[in-house]
């Protein structure tokens, strides 16, 4: 069964790539890196699978916490849904008689999905278990799991609309028969991916409310960077190589496999209808007499692999030298981690989505540092500047911003005399507000050019008599936690306007805009 949600599909028109030159050569190594940009864009059809320190909770005899806002009840773990009935709350070291918080480092191979269909945020947190910078952010270092000093409190944190939020919990797990319930390691004395699945159920007010989502959100509250969406089914041949560039240079990819519900088993072939997966791999290698474009991806089970071309044990391995399998680290373990082609990858996922910490303006590869960044905070408001989306007559009526492009030459030297802007609209909107039947809103923002320096919020007569500027991923409203474009622009003033598509719906938001030169905001 597939975990992630069913919703609107969202359009983007492609545009020209550069050219890229095919590499034919196998390199196992760093190479110059270049960027995902251009690519053609997402979607027919989208599936998705401030600090503060805690309240003093009470304490059992053994002196260890126990948190009296996410207590071990059933109330902390479904609200609508039923529970199991010989559900025992245990803590680690009733669990495992050498428990750990970390063994040997965390890694992809950490992750083991259990009872709970939140497989679009345990393969985003296998996609950045490796990657150290992020998991110290997310795990701090003042944790005292497996010390003298251990109280059974547990400290994580999560980017929420733009602050790292504290998060404590205590460490009770619910187990049935022994066994923790939900995501769990590999490793059965390590355990770091129950607590931290249970610090995110904690924030957001219990486990039901992580069913059933998408990997961009996940993206997002485990890094506070940027994800980017993508249609594997409409990436040209050559487009392999910007994958390529984005893995080897630190982007976290995760994708979303087709829904194949109702076909055969052999026809599924393995794969796990509309279901999040993760890219752990993307290499060329030489395949007789000229090369293999291969990904590879991971399943946050633990388990369930893909079984057609270039899979654990397939005859193709036959062909290919021992050295460079040693050097992909192929295997034939069912650990839910496994290698197909690029042809197939197109096929078998829906969506793909790119996360970096930063825009990446020069096309290189590397998220570049933003020098400018402004963060702006509003709210939509119902019958007052809550207009709808650009059909609508009262479109004039929604929050409108003065944005000041600077002249910059070095910049514009290297962006063909424009600069570069990137917007990202986040609406502010927590999981747990679906259980109680509130839903996301279909949001977006324009981008007009001025030509004359307003004096006041501009009118219904300037919308419409003037078109806003195309982003470089065109896309439609959807009902999405966070959209974002991408703009190259000539120096000068424009408006931009954020918006829901139906009229008189309140929300606040979160827009983030990004510049690698001066720009003014107001």
């Amino acid at each position: 069964m597939g975990c992630t949600l069913t919703v609107s599909s969202r359009k983007r028109i492609a545009l020209p790539l550069k050219s890229l030159n095919s590499d034919s050569s196998f390199e196992l190594r760093k190479r110059e890196k270049t960027t995902p940009r251009n690519w053609t864009s997402i979607v027919g059809s989208v599936q998705g699978g401030g600090s503060k320190r805690p309240r003093t909770g009470k304490t059992e005899g053994n002196g260890l916490f126990v948190d009296p806002d996410f207590p071990p009840e059933h109330s902390s773990i479904f609200k609508h849904k039923p529970v199991p009935k010989d559900i025992i709350w245990k803590r680690p070291h009733e669990i495992s008689q050498n428990p750990v918080l970390v063994s040997d480092g965390t890694s992809r191979h950490d992750m083991k999905q259990g009872e709970l269909n939140n497989c679009w945020f345990l393969s985003t947190l296998s996609a950045i278990a490796e990657k150290d910078e992020l998991i110290d952010k997310i795990i701090p270092a003042d944790n005292t799991f497996g010390t003298t000093a251990y109280n059974g409190k547990f400290h994580c944190r999560f980017w929420q609309f733009d602050q790292w939020v504290d998060i404590y919990i205590d460490d009770l797990l619910p187990t049935v028969n022994g066994q923790i319930l939900f995501a769990h390691s590999s490793d059965p004395n390590e355990f770091w991916v129950s607590l931290v699945e249970k610090a995110y159920a904690k924030l957001n007010k219990s486990y039901e409310a992580l069913e059933y989502g998408f990997e961009a959100d996940a993206f997002t509250d485990l890094t506070g960077g940027l994800a980017e969406w993508y249609n594997p089914a409409d990436l040209k041949e050559h487009e392999f190589y910007l994958i390529r560039a984005a893995y080897q240079c630190g982007a976290v990819i995760g994708c979303l496999s087709v829904d194949k519900e109702g076909r055969d088993e052999r026809e599924k072939r393995g794969m796990v209808s509309n279901h999040s997966y993760v890219i752990t791999g993307v290499e060329e290698i030489p395949f007789k007499s000229g090369t293999a474009k291969l990904i590879r991806v991971r399943n946050p089970w633990g388990d369930t692999e893909w079984n057609g071309a270039w899979s654990d044990g397939g005859e193709e391995w036959e062909k290919v030298p021992e050295y460079v399998k040693e050097l992909l680290e192929v295997t034939s373990r069912d650990d839910g981690e496994f290698w197909m082609n690029y042809n197939d990858f197109r096929s078998e996922y829906c969506n793909m989505i790119v996360c970096n910490l930063s825009p990446d303006f020069d096309h290189d590869g590397i998220s570049d540092k933003a020098d400018y960044q402004i963060n702006l905070r509003g709210r939509w408001r119902s019958n007052f500047n809550a207009g709808g989306w650009l059909e609508c007559d009262s479109f004039f009526k929604n929050p409108q911003y003065l944005i000041t492009m600077h002249p910059d030459v070095s910049v514009q030297r290297r962006f063909n005399g424009r600069l570069p802007l990137v917007v990202s609209l986040l609406q502010v909107y927590h999981r747990h507000e679906k259980l109680e039947g509130v839903g996301l809103n279909a949001i977006g923002f324009e981008i007009f050019q001025l030509f004359n320096k307003p004096g006041t919020a501009l009118g219904k007569h300037f919308f419409d008599n003037m078109d806003p500027l195309m982003p470089e991923n065109e896309e439609t409203y959807a009902e999405y936690r966070e959209t974002s474009g991408r703009f190259f622009l000539d120096p000068g003033q424009y408006i931009l306007v954020p918006t829901t598509q139906m009229p008189k719906q309140s929300r606040d938001y979160l827009m983030r805009v990004f510049s690698v030169s001066k720009m003014e905001c107001r």
